[in-house]
């Protein structure tokens, strides 16, 4: 009996040993970073983003970057143009990289445009960005509001999506405009709105 007692004995601490390495491998796929930056730059070795962040968590089982308290800057011809916050992010394979929580952009004009989503999605070889979730866009004359918006940040161009919410004030504030449609269009150089409906009419309400 004694015999097989110890057969059994070590064939469970086998087994158990076993179980720990296999633990120990998968705590070993991540890595913990504090004050990650990274910079991206194209194939001319111009640099078109930076991105930093206090705290950040790798996986490299499946490439993965979750991301705290995120800040990216945008540059064109190396003078940042737009700035990005969140709470949180997500990078995959330095390719595509989503945001959540309190997304800000802003531009670096003295007159600034701020837009806030829920989300951001972006594929990072694409100068679109995605935004879900309580768009709005503001700055000291509009304030403009949607469920979703596409942003082109090459173009300067955000176009909104049903429903649309537009309001206008004048610099006087002596009048105000409140406009809703389906999509609207807006050029954050030229300030310019464009308002399109497919199936309603735009509905205008002017308020003196």
């Amino acid at each position: 009996m004694s015999k097989y007692f110890y057969i059994i004995y070590f064939l469970s601490a086998l087994l158990t040993s076993g179980c720990s390495i296999n633990s120990e491998n998968k705590d070993n796929s991540l890595l913990i970073i504090e004050k990650f930056n990274l910079n991206h730059y194209s194939k001319n070795g111009i640099k078109l983003f930076y991105l930093e962040t206090p705290y950040s968590v790798f996986n490299n089982t499946d490439q993965t970057y979750l991301l705290n308290k995120t800040n990216i800057r945008f540059f064109d011809k190396e003078i940042v143009k737009y700035n990005i916050h969140s709470d949180s992010a997500k990078l995959l394979n330095n390719r595509f990289i989503e945001l959540k929580g309190n997304v800000e952009i802003n531009d670096n004009n003295n007159d600034k445009t701020i837009i806030k989503s829920n989300n951001l999605f972006w594929k990072i070889d694409k100068s679109e960005f995605v935004l879900e979730g309580n768009v709005t866009l503001k700055n000291n004359l509009i304030n403009l509001n949607s469920s979703s918006a596409l942003l082109d940040k090459k173009k300067d161009i955000i176009i909104f999506y049903n429903p649309v919410k537009y309001k206008y004030n004048d610099e006087n504030k002596l009048r105000n405009y409140n406009i809703s449609a389906e999509n609207a269009s807006y050029n954050i150089k030229t300030k310019n709105v464009i308002f399109e409906s497919k199936n309603d009419k735009v509905k205008t309400k002017l308020v003196f």
